[in-house]
């Protein structure tokens, strides 16, 4: 039965890697170049000030946005085009960011989907009556 349990798995890796190339990559990436893509402190901190601004988090990236041209400064140049606010309640919220555009333009001259794209999120929390952020990216 353990013998089924470790051969199974690779198997079905093996079957997924030969018959699914023509449809997926893996580009390596180095935590350097992740690093440069994360979003700017600058937009998380405008995050962090509209939610003490306004006591409530942003709903979505138009409700930020819309409500003041700082904030719509604060999104220019994101090199993301899909973000999600889901709330928690309301000193807790977590942001989360995909579809970056180098992986989208490769994808449209490869037609490959991108098995390491860039993608992540950021964690927004109060401690200590300060509101802190922190990112994670995959």
């Amino acid at each position: 039965m353990i013998l089924v349990k470790k051969i199974f798995p690779l198997t079905l890796l093996a079957t997924v890697l030969l018959c699914g190339c023509d449809s997926f990559i893996f580009t390596p990436r180095s935590k350097k170049n992740i690093h440069r893509e994360q979003p700017s402190i600058v937009l998380l901190n405008k995050i962090v000030d509209y939610r003490e601004e306004n006591n409530t988090w942003p709903s979505s990236k138009e409700t930020f946005i819309r409500s003041s041209p700082k904030y719509k400064e604060a999104f220019e140049g994101f090199p993301y085009a899909y973000v999600f606010f889901k709330i928690k309640d309301n000193n807790t919220m977590t942001f989360y960011f995909t579809d970056h555009i180098k992986d989208m333009k490769n994808y449209e001259q490869t037609r490959k989907i991108e098995l390491n794209a860039y993608r992540g999120y950021v964690r927004f929390y109060k401690e200590n009556g300060k509101f802190i952020w922190k990112i994670k990216m995959h």
